[in-house]
């Protein structure tokens, strides 16, 4: 079984009507700041869903843990891209062509470097597979999306060792969904979203949360093997031009303080990062 991909803008639509109550009864104070490239949350969220589903029993049996954080996490992403590609500007007509060929060569060179990749043990072969069998220029800009999600999701580990750049990422989280999107309105009608902007921030405080709640439920189920972060990485991955390290200024020596009687200390306060041992990270709300 290989992990599942956007490939049609249908199928994330009907993923959106199935969440569609819940994404609404968000109250505007409840709504999470959208401050990741939605694109690439998305598509890591969706290519590492089997590694957190196969955890679910155990997550299941986790005092305070929502199980539908599992088992609505696919739905969530694909309801989050929906929205996104939907609310996205038609692009001009002139622009059209131009952003079709552009999408065709990055799908060419994002497949060429994949293959290795599967050889190095970096990428699932299945998963390749499937992308390869796309055939238009939509299955190409839906391409496009899925193995920016897969790069994206062990860039750690390969950006080293591939001829792929952060910016040939960056591009193709900008123009494969647009493409997509713009060839999808073709053949389907999509409702009118009105609020696009608000119901992406919706969209994406679902999917935020979900998938948040199944990183600290790996973080402690897997607390002895450490690989949470592997099995779940971050969606808040900044690929972004890394700034020169500066040197933080020496903070002033302490005031001498004769010794006291100490002051009784407070008990220590339990968070949701305080993980391991025999605790549970889902802390109940007082």
């Amino acid at each position: 079984m290989t992990a599942p991909l956007l490939q049609d803008l249908e199928d994330a639509q009907k993923a959106y009507e199935r969440v569609k109550s819940e994404l609404e009864a968000l109250t505007i104070d409840e709504l999470a700041v959208l401050n990741v490239d939605l694109v690439s949350a998305t598509s890591i969220a969706l290519g590492v869903a089997e590694r957190i589903v196969a955890h679910r029993e155990r997550m299941a049996k986790l005092p305070e843990f929502d199980v539908r954080s599992v088992d609505n996490l696919v739905d969530y992403a694909k309801a989050a891209w929906y929205v996104y590609v939907t609310n996205l500007p038609e692009p001009e007509p002139a622009d059209a062509a131009a952003l079709v060929n552009e999408v065709t060569e990055l799908r060419t060179k994002l497949l060429m470097w994949a293959t290795p990749l599967v050889g190095a043990g970096k990428f699932d072969a299945g998963a390749i597979a499937r992308i390869k069998e796309g055939a238009g220029n939509k299955d190409a800009a839906g391409d496009v999306v899925a193995l920016v999600g897969l790069y994206r999701a062990r860039w750690d580990d390969i950006k080293t060792i591939c001829g792929i750049t952060e910016q040939d990422l960056a591009r193709g989280a900008e123009v494969g969904p647009a493409v997509f999107a713009m060839l999808s309105r073709r053949e389907f009608q999509t409702a009118t979203i009105n609020d696009g902007s608000l119901r992406v921030r919706r969209a994406w405080t679902l999917l935020d949360r979900a998938y948040s709640q199944c990183r600290r439920a790996l973080s402690f189920l897997r607390f002895v093997e450490a690989d949470a972060d592997t099995l779940a990485p971050s969606l808040r991955r900044n690929l972004g031009r890394p700034q020169s390290p500066e040197r933080p200024p020496t903070p002033p020596s302490p005031p001498v303080v004769e010794a006291q009687d100490p002051l009784p200390q407070a008990p220590p306060v339990i968070t949701a990062a305080s993980i391991g041992g025999g605790s549970s990270p889902f802390i109940a709300k007082s």
